[in-house]
């Protein structure tokens, strides 16, 4: 068996890794990078009409945002995915579509193929074992967003497991993922293939960062300010309107972008291992104000003191910009980052620079900023403590930039007796093969 990985490789994008076993090839997810320029896809998979299988592990687009364009290019394999990560993938899909049409990015692909992704997708359930041609798999609750699965797959006689994201922490929105627990019932991993978004730091506890991202809240609409929170539609948005209902505002909450849509849809479907939904449904459907139209979105913007809660968490796209136009000269205001900053996007730009581009004029910003390690995301201790738990013979380190990726293999190379990996894009793998394994030099750098 191969692995040959085409996304994710010592960055944070894009994740696609392809499966070849006796004949057949898979991937593991689809998904885009976003870059100033727009969105990058996963390099060099060819022949995508002979693909055998797609195993999506959840909605995110950096996992599933190149699938209409695989179909666009005859891709007519099935696409595996849990009930929850099918609904949410239609609908960030469709506004990533949207967007891309806005910004006049122009996709290769069109309607059409977007309901060629629907068409093509086998929902699966949790903890069930399936069979696919040479291939047989099981997704486990990975913790990240609602859907989100890592997915333990057997052939030619090894077994990996694959984490997608994963969280091993209990947040305000999800059940953790137990992998230990998991494996304990369904046997030893050979290799073990896990991102390390955060494998170079560890992140504070929520028994810390929650009190003090309401206080900061609370302190700039006291002072007279508005609250600008960037969030992610899926997961962060329902995080911090659960976070919002542990207080009383003497102020509107704003509600708007595509978070409204996905809120609605996790409130509304099945929902496996999604916890504090009583909450959420509360603060949905009785305490926030939705916004209407551009129209609403501009008078609302002027309000002070006001809580915007918004997508795009990385201030991409989405009605944030928006909302910054009227808040970023005054220093009563603030904006609130929830969540990790890909290197290029206004997010990390604003965090790292204190600036953002606003159509198109770079803008200093003079308004308060502040970013809150809410992570869906295993720190750099919980992917050890994970590791260690899994216990593989090979440990394959992707979805991190270069110094997460460098940082877990020496690691693993010091500390444990596993095999590490960390794998540039185009690298190859050979899990039949202890000795076949192409580019072995980046691989265990």
């Amino acid at each position: 068996m191969k692995l040959v990985f085409h996304g994710a490789a010592r960055e944070v994008g894009r994740s696609c890794i392809e499966i070849q076993t006796q004949g057949d090839r898979y991937l593991l997810d689809c998904g885009i990078k976003f870059t100033t320029e727009g969105f990058s896809y996963p390099e060099n998979v060819f022949d995508v009409v002979k693909l055998d299988g797609v195993l999506l592990s959840h909605a995110h687009l950096d996992h599933s945002g190149g699938l209409p364009l695989f179909e666009h290019y005859d891709m007519v394999c099935p696409i595996f995915c849990t009930h929850q990560t099918l609904a949410l993938t239609k609908i960030l899909l469709k506004d990533s579509y949207k967007i891309a049409h806005i910004k006049r990015l122009h996709p290769a692909y069109g309607k059409t193929d977007l309901k060629e992704v629907e068409g093509s997708t086998t929902r699966v359930e949790f903890d069930k074992w399936y069979s696919h041609r040479k291939l047989t798999f099981r997704f486990l609750n990975a913790g990240h967003i609602p859907g989100s699965a890592a997915i333990l797959f057997e052939a030619e006689g090894k077994r990996i497991l694959y984490t997608g994201d994963f969280n091993t922490r209990t947040t305000r929105l999800m059940k953790p993922a137990d992998f230990a627990k998991d494996l304990a019932e369904l046997g030893p991993v050979d290799c073990l293939i896990t991102e390390c978004t955060y494998g170079n730091r560890q992140l504070p506890s929520r028994a810390e960062i929650e009190p003090r991202f309401l206080e900061a809240v609370k302190r700039v609409i006291a002072n007279g300010g508005s609250v600008l929170i960037p969030v992610f539609a899926v997961g962060r948005a329902q995080e911090i309107l659960i976070m919002l209902a542990k207080e009383q505002w003497d102020c509107p909450i704003y509600y708007d972008g595509m978070a409204k849509e996905v809120t609605r849809n996790v409130l509304t479907n099945q929902s496996t291992y999604v916890i504090n939904k009583d909450e959420l449904h509360r603060m949905f459907f009785s305490k926030v104000k939705f916004i209407s139209s551009e129209q609403h979105r501009e008078e609302v913007a002027r309000e002070r003191p006001a809580i915007f809660v918004t997508t795009s968490g990385m201030m991409q796209g989405g009605p944030a910009i928006g909302y910054l136009k009227e808040l970023w000269h005054d220093p009563k205001n603030a904006v609130f980052l929830t969540g990790y900053q890909v290197h290029g996007t206004n997010g990390r730009h604003l965090v790292d620079d204190g600036y953002v581009f606003i159509d198109g004029w770079k803008t200093p910003v003079k308004c308060e900023v502040q970013k809150f390690d809410f992570s869906g995301h295993a720190d750099i201790e919980d992917i050890k403590r994970m590791v260690w738990a899994v216990h593989p013979k090979k440990v394959i380190f992707q979805h991190g930039e270069e110094e997460s990726v460098v940082n877990m293999v020496e690691w693993t190379k010091r500390e444990t007796p596993f095999e590490p990996y960390g794998p540039s894009i185009g690298d190859e793998i050979d899990l039949g093969d202890e000795k076949e394994s192409k580019n072995i030099a980046s691989l265990s750098k």
